[in-house]
Parts: structure tokens; sequence; C-alpha cells
């Protein structure tokens, strides 16, 4: 390693989410192996600051643009070390209000040493004899000098990666480790990455008591994260948040979680309603989407009404023109869409919804005399979105009217635009295709962007698996009973894929298993334990390239990413097969994974700046490992795409992807892996979800117990309080008879008869009492604690 000393004079370029930057320095003294008095430095760094001096550690490197250039592992502030300089720095602008006077008195009671001395032991300054003034700036000018280097060596003493302290020091700066002192467990709320495992190895070593609060609140934090992030959940059962955190917390002291459950309540951090606790952030996203959806349906009261021989007249034309003929169901759905202001549409496969759709729009452009100009102008009447771009694409190939992702319909993470600044939603109509797929956060986003729209349609399949973000929103919608909904079960679909569809079907019923194992033209199973799964794999691909089937028809689709049976090594063997290295072949390696030119890969992450999304799928054109900023040149969509070697962070190949990221999109040729190595993941709505990826052929392999495992075990079972707020909201009467006899279900009808959406005014108060009264069971999983008897 290299070290020299030299003072910035410009920031160049920063990237605020993960603090790197590249500095313009000039060089004091001398850089070894470098002659000019300047040179690019480049890192992440802090808050440093323009015209101080630091002392740089690190390596020269070459750009293949820029040239040379200093990368930089270590810095830190080069402080003065002579007592004149000692004391212009202590008396300048970064101290306001301590002038020589007061910085000489610092110097001579701390020593030439007085900076380093107050940066560690900050209770000095009590000591010093200045004003209390002087002595709150001298504290604040300390802790604002950059001190990233140092924090994320010392963070990692905790075990604490640089990602995640990087994103402690963005929150906090110069005061991460004072913060971090003062109670290590509250990042764990505000921090991603920052569990509490971390922040407890932290505590031990303060001495902090296993019951103290800070610790128990820490603890209640994570699991309620837990719950949101890992299992989709909006709130989780008050048995299970005391259980769980005895668990974590590992202590036998029952009232002190009680206490804080409490004062969390107190301080509008946790919101506790009926037998549910919930992180306040949670809460509110569902009260606001169902304040919202109260006020769309009231708004567009006064929408135009169309009689029913206007609808049927506008229906029976849009029949001619599609050369089709709809069911008394389908036409239902077109007039639910056109005669009230929120409506829903739910099917599986081969049911109709696509053909639906163009009967909402063709029979709305009869009815509303809409001009064929108007359909493609920059204020359209007719909006269609959906969360990927793969689906918008579809939505828009099956329509003839432009679709987007909803992410581009909102102006979501473009330019400027933030969470407050999004695009206003006026216009005839707004479709949502996929709506299973739609998370609760953006959702929120686009109910509140509607304005004039007059008509919303969802859609989607409410059996397939939810949204990888928290929440069932789509679902709930549909539970709720607050909107019509036309629920499709009739197949109409008998083309060459009908026996794929009539096998998807009985998976959502969860019946016929053996329907499963069958051969059929369009499905096939085969048995492969989880180690022979990739030679199986391999033979099908090259079988069906010797059919003719394009490379690009062929979808591998798996639960998980590790393992032999894994998508990461299957997508090893099937690039091997279909995009073989060659001696001239270009290859770009990042994150354990090679890339080729002719590649197919897949975005992980939503990019709205580069308009690519979560699960669109593309082909790398070109490669060039010298340019870190341009090494990859990719075609998503006909259009082409330049990656950074930062930006392939977030890509992946996609040869295998998982079922999730399978969602919103169909292919001609599915092969399908699931072994008893997945059987956390296997539900009833994975195989379902996977099933129905199938275009036209699928091939089952694996082991026929997880197939029946999967088949017999329901999914969409996710707790969230949507569904209790929606019909508080629109004063809905539920039908007992449409009831669901599950715990869930009574859980969400005992919340919906609350009267009111917002926060209580009056916390849900967790007492001995009602402990002990037997409203609420402390003792469900907690057979060893003993409880007091509570004496009155």
């Amino acid at each position: 390693m290299t070290e020299f000393t030299g003072k910035i004079n410009r920031i160049v370029f920063e990237n605020d989410q993960d603090l790197y930057k590249i500095l313009d320095v000039s060089i004091i003294g001398q850089l070894e192996n470098y002659d000019r008095d300047d040179i690019k430095v480049t890192g992440n760094f802090g808050d440093v600051q323009i015209g101080a001096t630091y002392s740089f550690t690190g390596k020269l490197t070459v750009h293949n643009k820029f040239g040379l250039q200093f990368h930089c592992e270590n810095y830190k502030l080069a402080l003065p070390h002579e007592k004149g300089s000692l004391i212009n720095y202590l008396s300048s602008n970064k101290f306001p209000g301590i002038g020589k006077k007061a910085a000489d008195t610092i110097v001579s009671d701390l020593g030439m040493d007085a900076l380093n001395v107050l940066k560690e032991k900050p209770g000095k300054i009590a000591t010093l004899s200045l004003t209390k003034k002087q002595k709150d700036s001298l504290l604040s000018g300390i802790n604002s000098m950059d001190s990233y280097s140092e924090t994320v060596l010392q963070l990692a003493q905790f075990g604490l990666n640089k990602k995640v302290a990087g994103r402690l020091y963005q929150l906090y700066h110069g005061e991460t480790l004072t913060k971090l002192e003062e109670d290590p467990y509250a990042s764990i709320a505000e921090v991603t990455g920052y569990a509490f495992k971390s922040a407890d190895r932290i505590g031990q070593k303060l001495g902090i008591a296993a019951a103290d609060p800070k610790r128990v609140n820490g603890a209640i934090f994570q699991i309620l994260l837990d719950e949101v992030g890992k299992e989709g959940n909006t709130y989780v059962k008050l048995e299970k948040l005391l259980t769980d955190a005895k668990k974590l917390l590992q202590i036998n002291q029952f009232n002190v979680i009680v206490d804080c459950v409490n004062n969390l309540q107190h301080q509008g951090k946790v919101v506790v309603l009926g037998n549910h606790a919930a992180l306040q952030e949670i809460f509110e996203t569902e009260t606001d989407i169902a304040n919202t959806m109260k006020n769309l349906v009231e708004k567009s009261q006064a929408t135009a009404k169309y009689s029913d021989k206007e609808l049927n007249q506008a229906i029976t034309k849009a029949e001619t023109k599609l050369k089709i003929k709809y069911d008394a169901t389908q036409k239902a759905a077109i007039k639910n869409a056109l005669t009230h202001p929120i409506s829903i549409l739910t099917g599986g496969p081969g049911t109709g919804k696509t053909t639906i759709i163009n009967g909402i729009l063709l029979a709305l452009r009869d009815l509303a005399e809409i001009p064929s100009s108007a359909l493609y102008s920059s204020d359209p009447p007719f909006l269609l979105a959906a969360p990927t771009g793969r689906a918008a694409k579809r939505m828009e190939e099956i329509t003839g009217i432009t679709a987007k992702t909803i992410h581009r319909l909102l102006g979501l993470g473009i330019g400027e635009n933030d969470a407050t600044d999004l695009n206003e939603l006026n216009g005839e109509i707004l479709i949502i295709d996929e709506m299973s797929m739609v998370d609760m956060f953006l959702f929120k986003q686009l109910v509140a962007s509607i304005n004039e729209t007059k008509h919303i349609v969802f859609v989607g399949d409410k059996d397939q698996l939810p949204s990888v973000g928290a929440g069932n929103v789509f679902s709930d919608l549909i539970k709720s009973q607050a909107f019509p909904t036309t629920v499709l079960k009739q197949i109409h679909r008998q083309g060459d894929d009908s026996s794929i569809i009539t096998l998807a079907h009985d998976i959502n019923l969860g019946q016929n298993s053996a329907a499963l194992f069958k051969k059929t033209k369009n499905y096939s199973f085969i048995y492969c334990p989880p180690h022979e799964v990739s030679h199986v794999v391999s033979q099908i691909v090259e079988r069906a390239l010797a059919k003719g089937f394009n490379p690009d028809d062929i979808q591998v689709l798996g639960a998980m990413y590790q393992g032999d049976g894994g998508v990461t090594n299957l997508n090893n063997v099937i690039q091997a097969i279909i995009n073989p290295a060659k001696p001239t072949s270009k290859i770009l390696e990042i994150h354990d994974e090679k890339f080729r030119i002719g590649d197919r890969i897949l975005q992980l992450q939503n990019n709205p700046e580069k308009d690519i999304y979560n699960g669109q799928i593309g082909k790398i054109l070109a490669i060039d490992n010298d340019n870190a900023q341009k090494c990859m040149v990719a075609d998503f969509d006909g259009r082409e795409i330049t990656f950074s070697k930062k930006d392939l962070f977030d890509v992946t190949r996609a040869y295998a992807i998982t079922i999730h990221k399978a969602q919103g999109s169909e292919f001609p040729l599915v092969i399908l892996s699931l072994t008893m190595q997945n059987y956390v993941m296997l539900k009833r709505n994975l195989l379902y979800t996977a099933v129905t990826r199938a275009e036209k052929n699928l091939v089952l392999i694996g082991d026929p117990r997880a197939y029946e495992m999967a088949l017999n075990n329901s999914g969409n079972d996710r707790q969230t309080g949507l569904t209790a707020k929606l019909q508080t909201a629109l004063n809905v009467k539920v039908d007992p008879s449409a009831k669901e006899k599950s715990d869930k279900n009574r859980d969400e009808q005992d919340l919906a008869e609350t009267d009111t959406l917002a926060p209580p005014k009056q916390d849900y108060i967790l007492t001995p009492e009602l402990i002990y009264s037997g409203q609420i069971d402390p003792m469900i999983g907690m057979q060893n604690i003993k409880l007091e008897t509570k004496t009155r």
C-alpha cells in the first residue's frame, strides 16, 4: 500500500447512495511512482472538506480513459502538528465562536494532540475553561470532522461489512460511533442490513443488560421487520411477538417486553390493535391505501352513467370487431368496468382476461366517443400499465394501446422525481394488469397519483404468488368485497396448450395430483434426484435445440438459487450449451458470474433511469473490460442499455431464473425443477405460478414428493390488515356466507369491527391485567415461564 498527503481541490463526482467519490487532489510532498502535481483519487468517502488536507492510503491504478488514478482504501484528516497551525485551525470557521485566545486555552490544557484527544473523549470538552456556546461549537466541529474510514474500521470489529457501515455513516455522519454507543439497538429500525445480532455484539461490549429496554426494543423491531421483509406480513399476532421476543432476547422476564411494547406505542413507532401488533409505518400505509380508495370511489360518483341498452350495444360492436362472443360472466366484467369507479377482474390462464380488456377498451371508445387520434396523444384517455416491462409489452401487443410499467407511468425514480413528486393520472380509464405482483408500497403510490381517472380496473390472477414486497394487495382488494369483482373460472382457450391450462386449474384447486405425473401432448414429468437435476436439464435443453426451439424460447425455472439443482448452477450448465466459451470470446467476470456476448440476462432491481425493471430479460450485445463505466451493452426489448460494473451487481444470467422472477412473463417452453431441497418454499401458489408461465410446452422434473407437497400446501396465507381497513373505510357489510372460516379471516374481521381507520387515539395498552385475565395468553410457546399471580 502507498500513502501520500494531499489537499482536496474539488469533488469531481459523488454518488450519495454508496458514498463513492472522485476527488481532485493536489499532492503535498511526493507520491511514489507519480511525477505530477495533481491526481484523481477514487473511493468511498464521508463528508470530506474542500481545501482540507488529508492523508490517503491505497494504490495507483490505470483507467483506460483517464490514465493514472489513486484508488484510496483508507484516509484521515491531516491534523496540524505545530502549535501555531493548530491554534489557527481551532480558531477557523470550522469552530464558530472560538477565537485565538480560546484556541490557545484548548491547546494549553490538552496539548498538541488536542484534536485526537477530543475525538476519542468528547467528554473532555466539559473540563475546558470555555463558555457553553464555545463548548457546543467545539463539540459540533469535532463531530463534523470526517471519520468515515475510522468508523468503517471500528465497525468491522463487530462484524459489520463496509456496505452496512456506510449506511450507518450516511445516517449519522461523524456521530455514528457516538450514536451506536448511546443505543446500538435503535438503528435496527432505521438502517437496512443492520440487524439485532450485529447490534447485540456492540451492546455486549458496552455492557448493556439482557433485559435493558434498549435491547428489548431492538428485538421487538427486529421481529416486526422480519415479518414484513421476510414473510410479507403486515402485522404479527401478539402471542407470536411476545414469544419470539423472549426467544431472541433469551430472557425470562416477561413484563419488560410488555412495557416496551406499550412505550413504543406511546412513541408512535408501533401500533397494537386487537390481538395484532404492527410497525406504525406499515399500519399507516394500509390505512392510507384504504382512505385513498374511499376517496376515489366518492370522487367518481358523478361519473357519466351508461344505460344497460347502451352497454349491450357497445359490447355487441366489440364482439363484431373482435369476431368473438362473450359469455354472461365476461359481459358482466365489461359492464362492471364501465359502470363503477373501481372494479376487479381475476382469473387463471385461458379464462379470457385479455379478451375482456380488449372488450372494455373497445366498448368505452364507442360509449365515450373517443377518436382514434386521442389514443396516441400526449394525454391519452386510456392508461395501461403492469409491474414488469415484459407484462406491459404483452399488454401493448394485445390491445394495440401504449402500455408502461407502473414505475414509468408514475415517473418513479426518474430524474429528480421522488415519492412526493409523481405524475398525476388522468383519463377515461386506468387498467393495471398482473396485480398480484404489486406490493403495498407501490400500490399506495399508484392510487395516490390517480386524479381525474373515471374508471379503474385491477386485473390479475389472485392465486399466483403474492408480491415480492410486503402485503397481499390484490387478494385483499377481492376479499374486502368493497369493489365489484368478476372471478373467471370458465376455460375458453382450447389451443395446443389446453392440457397445461387444465393442469394449472387442477393445481389451483388442490386436486388430481396424478395429473402432475401424466405424459400429455404439452407436458410431461421426469423423475430425478437433486444431484441429477443439472444433467437432466442439460439433456432436455439439448433435445429442444435439436428439435428447432429458439434458445430464447427455453426457460428453466427453479425455487432457489443454491444447490446442484439451484438457479446459479443451472445457469452455468445451460450457458455452456447455448453460449459456450470460444477462444475469442469476451468474458466479463463479476460477483462469481461469467458474462459473454450473446448471454441472456435478468435485471434484478428496478432501474427507472435506464427504464429497465425487476424481472426484465435482455441479451448482451457488447463487452468492454477496459471501461468500468461502460463495460457492457445489452438489448432490452429493442433498446440498447449501457451498464457500468457497478450496475452489474443488479444483473444475473437468465437461462435459469427463480419462479418469483418469472412472474408476469410467459415462455414457449418451460422446464420446472422442484426437489425436496426446496421444501421450505413448496406451496401451491408457487407451483401454480410456475406452471402458468408455460405458453405451449412444459417439462416438470425432480421429486414427485416435492410436487405433491406443493399441491397440498396452500399458499397466499400472508397476514395483512388491508382487507379489514377497506371494509371499515367503505362501510362494507360482509356477507357471512362469503367468509372463509380460517383464523386469519376471523382476525381480519375483528379488525374490521373497529370504528376508525386512523391509529387508535388511545393506545391499546398491553397490561399484566390483560394477561392474567386471559384475554391474552402469554403461555403460548412459553411453558417454561411462570408468571406470578396478580394480587389486587
